[in-house]
C-alpha cells in the first residue's frame, strides 16, 4: 500500500496525469521513477516540500481530498476538541463537529483522513532518507537534508502518538503497509531520537529558510515531547486502559530510577536545557503586537516568533473559506463575499470569563458575528474588521458599596439602582464585562482575521492564514513548566511574567491582572496561562490530557458555562456578580445546545484517543485498536 502511495506521489510531483480510469493502457508522458528522479539537489528540495506541502494539505495522491487530517481543515477540529473551551453549534453538521461533540467513532473522516495524512508525510520522509545519497551534494548537505527529513517525520510521528497511541513504525518508503502498531514507548523513542538527530545537525535557518525546521525548533520540539511524556507519566494518563491495550501505557516514565526505564527528572532537564537554547541563543522574539500572529498579511512578524507554521501563500488559488472549516475567522463583508460568522465553533463562556475584562487578548480570541457590528481598522495597509463596534445604551445598573456589595434600599430592602451609560454589546475593558452581541446569539472565536480579499491575490472564497504550530510564547510557557518540576518556582512564575507583559504593557495594569491570575497552586497558574495566551492552538485539549484532569474539567461546566442561551437581550438585564463585574442575564426561552449529550459523551476515560479506523484494520489485520471501541482485532 505505502509503495502505491509512493507511485501516486511521483505523479503529483512530475505533474503525470493518472486519473482516468484506463490510464494503464496510456503511453506513459514521463519515465519517471524513484531511480532516476533523485538525482540533483533541486530533485531533493522538491521532494522536502512536499513533506511540508502534508501539514496543512487539501490533497494527497490515490485519497483525493485528506483535508480534515490535515492543519487545512481538520486537525484544527482533532487538536482542539473535546475541551472545556469550545463546543460545537448545533446549526451545523459538518464533518468535524464530530470532534467537538466527542460522538466519533471509527468510521468518522477525520479520523481516518489523519492518519493517511500523517502516514503520507511520514513516507515521504523516508524517501528522503532513502535516496539522500544519490544526488551529487557535499556531504553537508546531504546531512541537512537527513536532518530536516527526520524532524518532518519526527512532526508526523507526534501527531499520531498524541492521538492514537501506539501506532506503526514505518522506517521504509516501499513499505507494505503491514506492520503492527508498537508500544507509546517505542514510538516515543523513535520520535526523540529523530528530534535529537535534527537538533544536533540542523543549521541556525532550514533548507527552505522561513518554511522550514532548524535548530531551534527542534529544540522546541523535544521541549514540547518531554513536558508531555513527563506529565503523563507522572499524573497515570490512560492507566485505566492498558488491561485492554497494553501498547498504550505511559508507566515507562517513572518518578524514580529503574532500570531500563525513564525518569522523570531526566525529561524536565532535558526540556529546560532545550527551552534555555531556543530563548537564549535563538533570533526568535516575542512581537509587540500578539494579534499580528493571525492575521493573513503579517506574515514578517510570524516569522519573528514562529519556530514552525502550516504555511499558506499570500497569494494563489490554495486554500478555502474558513467561515465552513477554520476555527474562527470573522471574514470579509461586501456584496460578494460572507458577511456573517459560520458558527462552527463556539467558545465557552468560562473561557470567556477566564480572562481578566481588561487583558486585551480576551478582546481579540473572543468576538461578535460581523453582522451585529463592526469597523475597519488598518494594518500595515490592508483593512481588517473589528467585529462587535461598541455601542453605548442607557440601562438602570445596581448600586454598590466600595466593597463591591449592593447598596439596599433602607425602606424596601432592595437593591437600589443608579441610571448609567454602558458599552452594549460588550467587549469593552470598563466596568462591564458582558459577552453576548443584541441578537442573543453565540460568541465567536475571532483569534485569525482575514483581510479584505480585493487587496490580495485570492477570492473571497479563499484564504492565506497561516497557523502558528509553534511559537516563541510557548516556548517561555514550557519553560516555565520545566523550572518548576525541576525545583525553581520562582524563575517559573518569572517566564509566566514574560508571556503576559507583551500583551500589557502598562505596569500598574501588569501588576493587577498579574494579582488576579495569580494561583497558589503553580500548576492551576500554569495551565490557565497557557489556555490564555494559546487558545485555540491546539494545546488546551491536550494539557488537560496529560495532567490527567480532562474529564474533571468538561464535568465542573454548568450549564450556563458551556454555551449561552438564546433570547432577546434587553438592557435591564444585567446582574451584578461576585466577580464585581455586571454580567449579562439572559431570559431562557429556548435552549440551543443539548449539555447532556455532551457530558454523556465526554465524560467516557477512552476518549482520550481516537479510534483505529475501521479502513485501517481492514488492510492491515495486524493493528489491534485502542481501549472502549470494540472488539480487539487479534493479529
Amino acid at each position: 500500500m505505502k509503495r502505491l502511495i509512493f507511485l501516486y506521489i511521483l505523479c503529483a510531483m512530475m505533474a503525470v496525469s493518472c486519473e482516468n480510469a484506463p490510464f494503464l493502457e496510456q503511453n506513459p508522458y514521463s519515465q519517471t521513477s524513484p531511480e532516476n528522479f533523485y538525482k540533483t539537489e533541486s530533485d531533493m528540495r522538491s521532494a522536502l516540500i512536499s513533506c511540508y506541502e502534508v501539514i496543512n494539505g487539501h490533497k494527497i495522491p490515490g485519497a483525493s481530498y485528506v483535508q480534515r487530517g490535515s492543519y487545512g481543515q481538520g486537525l484544527l477540529y482533532v487538536m482542539n476538541g473535546p475541551s472545556d473551551d469550545i463546543v460545537a453549534a448545533t446549526s451545523s453538521s459538518d464533518e468535524g463537529l464530530e470532534m467537538y461533540w466527542a460522538n466519533y467513532i471509527e468510521s468518522t473522516r477525520c479520523v481516518r483522513d489523519v492518519w493517511k495524512v500523517m502516514y503520507t508525510g511520514i513516507n515521504r520522509c523516508n524517501t528522503i532518507l532513502h535516496y539522500v545519497d544519490f544526488p551529487q551534494m557535499s556531504d553537508e548537505t546531504k546531512v541537512q537534508y537527513k536532518a530536516e527529513a527526520r524532524f518532518c517525520r519526527a512532526f508526523f510521528y507526534y501527531h499520531l502518538a498524541w492521538l492514537f497511541g501506539g501506532v506503526p513504525i514505518v522506517t521504509e518508503y516501499d513499505s507494505a503497509g503491514d506492520e503492527p502498531r508498537s508500544s507509546l514507548e517505542q514510538v516515543y523513542s523513535f520520535i526523540l531520537d529523530d528530534l535529537d538527530y535534527a537538533y544536533q545537525n540542523l543549521e541556525t535557518t532550514g533548507i527552505l529558510q522561513t518554511s522550514s525546521a532548524n535548530k531551534y525548533t527542534a529544540a522546541a520540539y523535544i521541549a514540547r515531547i518531554c513536558n508531555y511524556l513527563a506529565a503523563c507519566g507522572h499524573n497515570k494518563v490512560g492507566a485505566d486502559l492498558v488491561a485492554e491495550q497494553p501498547l498504550n501505557d505511559f508507566s515507562f516514565v517513572e518518578k524514580t530510577g529503574t532500570s531500563g526505564k525513564i525518569m522523570e527528572q531526566e525529561l524536565w532537564e532535558k526540556s529546560k536545557a532545550a527551552c534555555e537554547d531556543v530563548i537564549m541563543n535563538s533570533p526568535y522574539r516575542l512581537i509587540p503586537d500578539y494579534t499580528n500572529l493571525f492575521r493573513e498579511t503579517t506574515k514578517s512578524e510570524q516569522y519573528e516568533e514562529c519556530l514552525l507554521l502550516a504555511e499558506q501563500p499570500l497569494s494563489g488559488t490554495e486554500g478555502y473559506w474558513p467561515n465552513s472549516y477554520y476555527l474562527p475567522t470573522p471574514v470579509n463583508n461586501g456584496m460578494d463575499s460572507p458577511n456573517v460568522y459560520g458558527g462552527r465553533h463556539v467558545p465557552t463562556p468560562r473561557a470567556f470569563y477566564m480572562y481578566h475584562p481588561k487583558d486585551p487578548r480576551r478582546d481579540h480570541n473572543f468576538t461578535g458575528r460581523l453582522s451585529d457590528g463592526k469597523e475597519a481598522v488598518t494594518v500595515d495597509g490592508y483593512t481588517y474588521w473589528k467585529p462587535n463596534k461598541q455601542q453605548t445604551v442607557i440601562a438602570s445598573v445596581p448600586i454598590v458599596d466600595n466593597s463591591g456589595n449592593p447598596v439596599l434600599d433602607p425602606v424596601t430592602g432592595e437593591p437600589q439602582t443608579e441610571t448609567k451609560e454602558i458599552i452594549h454589546p460588550l467587549y469593552d475593558n470598563l466596568e462591564t464585562q458582558t459577552y453576548l452581541p443584541i441578537s442573543g446569539i453565540q460568541l465567536c472565536p475571532g483569534k485569525y482575521r482575514l483581510c479584505n480579499f480585493s487587496e490580495v491575490q485570492h477570492n473571497y472564497q479563499q484564504h492565506a492564514v497561516s497557523i502558528p504550530l509553534m511559537r516563541l510564547a510557548d516556548v517561555y510557557l514550557m519553560y516555565a513548566e520545566a523550572l518548576y518540576w525541576t525545583g525553581d518556582e520562582s524563575g517559573a512564575r518569572s517566564q509566566l511574567d514574560v508571556v503576559l507583559s507583551r500583551s500589557v504593557k502598562d505596569p500598574v495594569l501588569f501588576n493587577e491582572i498579574k494579582a488576579s491570575y495569580h494561583r497558589d497552586d503553580f500548576i492551576d497558574e500554569l495551565l490557565e496561562s497557557r489556555e490564555r495566551e494559546l487558545i485555540f492552538e491546539c494545546s488546551r485539549k491536550f494539557d488537560l490530557i496529560r495532567y490527567n484532569i480532562i474529564n474533571e474539567k468538561i464535568a465542573s461546566l454548568d450549564e450556563d458555562m458551556v454555551v449561552e442561551k438564546r433570547g432577546e437581550v434587553d438592557d435591564k438585564f444585567l446582574k451584578l456578580q461576585s466577580d464585581g463585574y455586571l454580567h449579562m442575564s439572559i431570559p431562557v426561552l429556548r435552549r440551543n445546545w443539548n449539555t447532556d449529550v455532551y457530558f454523556d459523551n465526554t465524560k467516557t476515560n477512552y476518549k482520550i484517543w481516537l479510534p483505529i479506523s475501521e479502513e485501517q484494520i481492514g488492510v492491515n489485520h495486524k493493528l489491534s485498536q485502542n481501549a472502549g471501541w470494540g472488539a480487539v482485532v487479534s493479529e
